[in-house]
């Protein structure tokens, strides 16, 4: 097991960044050597567990401060630390004094093993000895300041267990751990802000201000406080810190977004308030992507903040986008409805960036339908702007779609066609097809993959095809009120209600959903010859043919049931009543399956929008995706 003067030098740089406030330095503390352990045995493994002190002391163990688990080389003092038991520590403690000082494999001293295990009690005891080395140097609180070898101090566990007390009375003792880094650049004062340990926060915060010479370094280069203190959406806390260290402005996140960029993405209004009117300057810094507060805005969907950023409305980041190519490219409906809105900012719905792209362009390629429905609808939106490689927006749709699209691929498309969203016709957007397509079709496993989902879907199409042919041809042999079997009657073997408009109903639907059903598995039949193309066309053809042997045996149940039940009239009218509100669902959600693809009639393009628009809400309201 290492000692503590091992321990430092092994980890001089982490553990450094002491304190005014703290008398000499981690390595300071030393004990004589690398010690010789004696491995535990389980007899007195058990009693130290169960805290059993006077058993212990009968054993008369002459090397017993010198035991060890052979495991993970756990002295007696760290067994007691982690099973919390307080009372073994306070009889240990005066007469092992060295050990409080020694590490296991993992570098942990008896402090971190016990805020490991939370044992609030056994950290208390353990901070209540009081031990001079040679130079007459108290070193219990040092010793709170050490880091094992994943860069913890005891400070750092108690915040991520979230002891908040155990936290509170190892900063009371030792304030100096706070600021310290572990391997992930994470300082306890981030956890607190993270945890919402205020109280705490606020003495981390005083303690930082005192030693600021040696915590603001570490605290630049750890992982931003700031940035955590906007995620907790306190200004509070964000202004007593860059009160206290105003550089803390200057600290980036991981993706090197600014305390002004992030405050506007996250929507943490109050944050923006106070940072635009005390650092203004940073409104017109970009970020590591090249993004200025106002495009994070624009991309978290936070109009509030768009309208407190506004003056910088006309800054382009370095892709030569506009804050509404941004929320266009986000998927950020309500914002492009506000920027289209504005008379200063309409201008933007046609202006293209660096790659030729408009917010539609964006929006499409994003697959976001509700945003593509909103631009494509603007009457100063030109749908048929190509972008650099020659594409308009359809164009994006249908090259970037898989052959299975989701749910929100196809409703983009079908936003474009309701408005008669052009292809493009110049060559050398063909050749950016064919290339494509032709890329594709040289990879053999993504063929075969292709290949497979197609199988899938047509096995699926047939077999619904295959129960409703099933079906309605059963039907057609059981018809309602049966058969005149009077053997007097010229009529014998007719239907006895072949008369009834509702009969004749039933027949006409149940025929077209049984001829509808059986051509539909004939068109699958030729899908399963393998060819791909074959594959698309027969479900292009099938699919409305099962759509509408659905609707048909669901009109000649409803017709069938109606016509039995004349003689209970309002019994029979229910019955009809239902099944018109139940058909009208199954067009509803059938319809979007299968569209044409152009639809010219005024009345039609009516009837296919308001499925759509219906979709549309169930897409922002689901994940679901269409396979």
């Amino acid at each position: 097991m290492k000692s503590l003067n091992q321990l430092s030098l092994a980890r001089g740089s982490q553990a450094s960044g002491s304190d005014s406030g703290s008398s000499g330095s981690d390595k300071d503390i030393h004990n004589d050597g690398k010690e010789q352990f004696v491995p535990i045995d389980a007899k007195v493994y058990k009693l130290l567990v169960e805290g059993k002190k006077d058993d212990i002391s009968k054993l008369k163990i002459g090397n017993f401060y010198e035991l060890k688990s052979k495991e993970d080389e756990n002295s007696v003092l760290h067994i007691a630390g982690s099973t919390g038991q307080a009372q073994v520590i306070a009889e240990l403690l005066p007469s092992s004094k060295h050990i409080i000082t020694w590490t296991n494999n993992k570098g942990d001293l008896a402090f971190h093993s016990a805020a490991k295990a939370s044992q609030f009690d056994a950290v208390k005891a353990l901070m209540n000895w009081k031990s001079y080395d040679s130079k007459e140097e108290y070193i219990s609180a040092k010793l709170l300041g050490v880091q094992n070898d994943e860069g913890d101090t005891p400070l750092h566990i108690a915040l991520e267990n979230c002891q908040e007390n155990m936290a509170q009375i190892l900063m009371d003792e030792y304030g100096g751990a706070c600021y310290k880094l572990n391997k992930i650049n994470v300082s306890p004062l981030y956890m607190a802000i993270q945890s919402k340990f205020w109280e705490l926060v606020k003495k981390m915060i005083a303690y930082t201000k005192e030693n600021k010479v040696a915590s603001e370094p570490e605290l630049l280069k750890g992982k931003s406080i700031v940035h955590v203190a906007i995620d907790a959406d306190n200004t509070e806390i964000l202004k007593e810190i860059l009160a206290n260290h105003e550089d803390l402005i200057k600290s980036v996140d991981d993706e090197g977004r600014s305390p002004l960029s992030y405050a506007a993405f996250k929507g943490h209004l109050k944050g923006v308030e106070y940072l635009f009117e005390k650092f203004p300057e940073y409104a017109y810094e970009c970020d590591k992507a090249g993004y200025f507060p106002i495009h994070k805005a624009a991309s978290g969907g936070n109009l509030k903040i768009i309208e407190k950023l506004y003056i910088t409305k006309n800054l382009l980041n370095k892709k030569g986008q506009t804050i509404l190519h941004v929320a266009a490219e986000s998927g950020k409906s309500k914002v492009v409805s506000y920027v289209i809105n504005k008379r200063d900012l309409e201008r933007l719905i046609n202006l293209k960036d660096e790659d030729g792209n408009t917010p539609l362009h964006l929006a499409a390629k994003g697959f976001h339908p509700r945003t593509v429905n909103i631009l494509a609808r603007e009457q100063q939106c030109k749908n048929n702007l190509e972008n650099k490689n020659g594409l308009t927006a359809l164009d994006f749709v249908e090259v970037h779609t898989e052959p299975l699209p989701t749910f929100e691929a196809r409703l983009t498309w079908m936003a474009l066609r309701y408005v008669d969203a052009p292809r493009s016709s110049q060559s050398k957007r063909k050749t950016y097809v064919q290339n494509l397509r032709a890329g594709k079709q040289k990879n053999k496993a993504n063929d075969a993959k292709e290949l497979d989902s197609f199988t899938e879907r047509v096995d699926t199409h047939m077999l619904v095809a295959t129960l409703v042919a099933t079906v309605t041809f059963a039907a057609g042999f059981t018809l309602p009120g049966g058969y005149n079997q009077s053997e007097n009657d010229p009529n014998i073997g007719l239907a006895v209600l072949a008369r009834k408009w509702a009969f004749k109903m039933f027949v006409i639907c149940n025929t077209a959903a049984l001829y509808s059903s059986i051509l539909c598995v004939v068109t699958l039949i030729w899908a399963h010859l393998g060819d791909l193309k074959l594959i698309r066309l027969s479900l292009k053809f099938a699919l409305p043919m099962l759509g509408l042997a659905l609707v048909m045996m669901s009109m000649a149940f409803m017709m069938g049931i109606f016509v039995v039940l004349r003689t209970v009239s309002w019994l029979s009218y229910v019955v009809l009543g239902m099944g018109c509100i139940f058909l009208l669902g199954v067009l509803l959600f059938f319809i979007p399956l299968y569209n044409p693809s152009y639809i010219k009639n005024s009345v039609v393009r009516f009837f296919f929008s308001g499925t759509f628009l219906l979709l549309l809400l169930v897409c922002e309201k689901s994940s679901i995706t269409y396979t």
